[in-house]
């Protein structure tokens, strides 16, 4: 069996590296399971920068916004559903916001991930289509410049599980998605 580079392109999900049935854990979909399935030792944990704190829920949507010790950094993931505004407008929505220089663009017809700087800070936003064309999983993280080195391996790391977590949390995230967000 062989495949073209242009066939491993197609479906971006070729990386295959960290966590297996974690995703539902880091998403917020479903509670921790005893036995997650791990890769390499990895343990779905590393995706939040240690004591970062987990903020109080907010009610119109479904997801977790963890703030670092300090106030200054944040990482927010959580799910919408694609049915309230077409494809293309919510891949722009998520790769531009006024004030902010793109530096890095990428995507295909089920994801996109943008990166820049907004002043002296960076951001970074992904987002997923999963559970068969219905939800957007997403993750978005902004923090200042002076921390890219310390927080490159977290960004990494929560990049891929969302990769990873196409059909995790599916029922739960379709049913409990507040669509007037």
């Amino acid at each position: 069996m062989t495949a073209s580079i242009a066939e491993a392109r197609h479906r971006h999900r070729h990386w295959h590296g960290y966590y297996v049935g974690a995703a539902p854990y880091a998403y917020g979909f479903v509670s921790p399971q005893p036995k997650l399935q791990r890769r390499r030792g990895a343990d779905p944990a590393n995706m939040v920068p240690p004591n970062w704190q987990l903020q109080q829920p907010n009610s119109n949507w479904m997801g977790n916004r963890f703030l670092s010790p300090d106030g200054s950094s944040w990482l927010t993931v959580y799910a919408s559903l694609t049915a309230t505004e077409p494809i293309v407008s919510h891949m722009q929505s998520v790769a531009f916001a006024e004030g902010e220089k793109v530096t890095y663009l990428r995507g295909e017809r089920d994801w996109i991930a943008v990166s820049g700087t907004k002043g002296e800070r960076i951001f970074y936003r992904k987002a997923v289509i999963a559970c068969g064309g219905k939800v957007w999983h997403h993750i978005a993280f902004e923090y200042p410049i002076t921390f890219k080195r310390e927080m490159d391996p977290f960004v990494i790391r929560a990049a891929a599980i969302i990769d990873q977590a196409e059909n995790d949390g599916c029922e739960e995230a379709t049913t409990s998605i507040n669509p007037d967000r």
